[in-house]
């Protein structure tokens, strides 16, 4: 399966992670992560938050998290990040 979906990004011309579901983890400086191909939120705090990402979890750790953005794809936090896991 993994030779298909590469296969079909290269001639798509997209990255392999974004036809297989895979998280898409942009970090921008210590003050802002942007996540793609999220599944929900499971955990909301000032402190941490916890993403549901197709296989795993994304755990973004940090102090005055703000959740400032979030649709069916994507969602943006903001605050002082110290951290970012994923597993």
């Amino acid at each position: 399966m993994t030779g298909l979906l590469e296969k079909l990004s290269e001639r798509l011309d997209l990255p392999a992670e974004a036809l297989a579901g895979a998280p898409r983890v942009t970090l921008t400086g210590s003050d802002r992560v942007l996540v793609e191909n999220h599944r929900g939120l499971l955990n909301y705090t000032e402190t941490e938050l916890e993403i549901a990402c197709g296989h795993g979890h994304v755990r973004v750790r940090g102090a005055e998290l703000l959740l400032r953005a979030m649709d069916e794809r994507m969602l943006l936090i903001t605050g002082r990040v110290t951290g970012v896991d994923v597993d």
